[in-house]
Formats: C-alpha cells, structure tokens, sequence
C-alpha cells in the first residue's frame, strides 16, 4: 500500500492491524480462493466449529445479528429470520432459503408456520443433508446458480442471509430467483454491499476491501449495492427497497472484534489454536479485526437489506 494515501487515524490504524496480520498470512490469494466454488465450500466446512462453538454458542447460526439498542444479544441473530417471518402471509405457502449453512434460520421459523413448506438449499460436501429439522423442512444440495431443480413459480418467498456475496455472477442467481418465484412474489437479501462502486475508490480503499472480503471468500466482483439493484431490475424484479442496517450489527462486530483481537496480539495462544483450528477457519479472523474500521470510519462496506417483488399480480403482503 506503499503508493496509497493514508489520510486518518483510522486509515493508520488498519493499516497497523494490516502489519500484524500479514505476519500470520499470505494475503495475495485471498481473492484468488473467493472465487472457486470448492474453495467456498471448503471455507464453510472447515469454519463450521467456530461459527457454532464461539460465533452462535450452539446455535449454527452463520451471520451478523442485528442489535437495535447497541448492546448484542443471542436473540439478535435471529432478527434476519423475524424480519422475513414479518414479511409472511396467510397466502404464504412456499419459502425457499438460498445458501441455507446449517439452516438455522429456516429451522427458526418452520416451527412458526407449520402449514408452510419450507426449503433449505445450500452447498454439497457439507454434510448439509444430516441436519435435523422439522417436518415441514426439505433439505436440498445445490448452486444458487442453478435452480432448475424447482419448477418455474413455485415459490412465494425466497430468502438469503449473507450468502449472495460468495457469487461472482449475481446477475445469474436473480434470474434464477425470478424464475422460481410466483408473480408477485418476493425476494428478501440480507449481505454486505460496498456503497460506493470500485471505480472510485482509492487504491487503499480497494486494498482493504480486497483483503477484508476475501479472508471471508467473498469475491470483490459486484458488491456494490448499485450493481444488486440493477440485476434485480434486469430480472424482472420492482418495488426494490434498500435498507441500511450498518449501525445494528456494530454490536456483532465489536464482539467479533475482540476474539480476533486476542488470536493477532497474544502468540502463545495463536500457536496452540492453530493447531486446533483449520487454517481457512482461522483467515476468519482478518475479517474480524479488520471490519469495525471499514463498516465504521471510512465507510468502506454497509450491512444492506434489500427486499424486491417480482413483477406481476401482488400477493405477498403491502
């Protein structure tokens, strides 16, 4: 980053973590495995323990909880799913969740609606299949890229919860959506979006970005949350409505921070859970220490919710 301008204390305190992180990692291919399915999977499988030991504490959960008054609760982490649950209609009848993990939120809210079919789709080699869930619960193995396994409109809901990001054709995964999805049906996206295109960042704007998203595998092409709009658009997609719920995972960063913070600036005990910790599982933690700094300060990626109806008769709810 020699030839970035560093213009901040924040921007001069990334770049310090940014030192001691790059005396545990290689960095340079961190994109490079963003973008191999296999190397996605393998990521998940090998993070599995952690999301569910230290993240959730036993509840699979795999992504950000949402905490509305600044302190984190584990109740937060279903908040996604309660939104969704908001979203249901007594016309509700199908609901298909995209890159499900280990279907935590799916599991959350079948009990809820037990005279609706929910699907969990998510990535093979997983052990996804083994997952125990209600009744009303179908398991399924597959790419978000291809959905030809479902018939045309047989959804009236889909949703994703921080999964999206892994796709470098997005524009391939909302047609896809679309076609599943009934007419006026909708479509809930909860992830992580640059708010601004790549274009104008600077070249220490985009060097962090890279690392931060790619210790996740999460590949840079298409974050910005000008490009999901557009896709939507394109697929047949209206009524598109972005929310910005940055401020609401703070508690979960600050959480995430403080782990990752032990695993760089304590070697003793870096030594020994690396032992214990597959090494894709512990790249984790460049994303924890980094991202407080890129979601709060340089305004670098935004938490969105991004919720659109597919064009046709309404009917699932105002």
């Amino acid at each position: 980053m020699t030839d970035s301008v560093i213009n901040s204390s924040r921007d001069r305190e990334i770049c310090r973590r940014l030192e001691q992180i790059r005396v545990c990692y290689e960095l340079g291919d961190l994109q490079k495995n963003a973008e191999d399915p296999e190397a996605i999977a393998s990521y998940y499988r090998a993070s599995d323990f952690y999301y569910n030991a230290v993240h959730s504490r036993g509840g699979h959960a795999i992504h950000m909880g949402l905490s509305k008054d600044g302190l984190f609760r584990h109740e937060d982490l279903f908040a996604q799913a309660e939104f969704v649950a908001e979203q249901m209609t007594p016309e509700t009848r199908s609901v298909l969740e995209l890159g499900a993990g280990k279907a935590a939120n799916t599991k959350y809210l079948a009990p809820r609606f037990s005279d609706v079919s929910f699907t969990a789709l998510d990535l093979p080699d997983r052990n996804f299949l083994r997952t125990r869930v209600p009744d009303n619960v179908r398991l399924v193995e597959g790419d978000y890229h291809d959905l030809s396994c479902f018939a045309a409109s047989s959804f009236d809901l889909v949703f994703a919860v921080e999964t999206i990001c892994h796709s470098d054709r997005k524009g391939t995964v909302y047609r896809e959506v679309a076609r599943v999805l009934r007419p006026g049906g909708r479509l809930i996206v909860f992830d992580v979006f640059e708010p601004k295109p790549i274009s104008e960042m600077s070249v220490f704007e985009r060097d962090v970005d890279a690392v931060v998203l790619g210790s996740m595998c999460v590949t840079e092409r298409n974050q910005w949350i000008g490009d999901t709009v557009l896709f939507l658009e394109k697929s047949g997609f209206s009524g598109i409505a972005v929310s910005d719920l940055t401020d609401q995972i703070q508690p979960s960063l600050k959480r995430l921070e403080r782990y990752a913070e032990q695993w760089f600036t304590h070697g003793k005990a870096r030594r020994l859970f690396r032992k214990l910790i597959n090494e894709k599982a512990s790249r984790t933690s460049i994303a924890g220490w980094l991202m407080p700094l890129c979601f709060d300060g340089i305004d670098l990626l935004q938490y969105n919710r991004v919720v659109a109806v597919k064009d046709g008769l309404a009917g699932t709810g105002s």
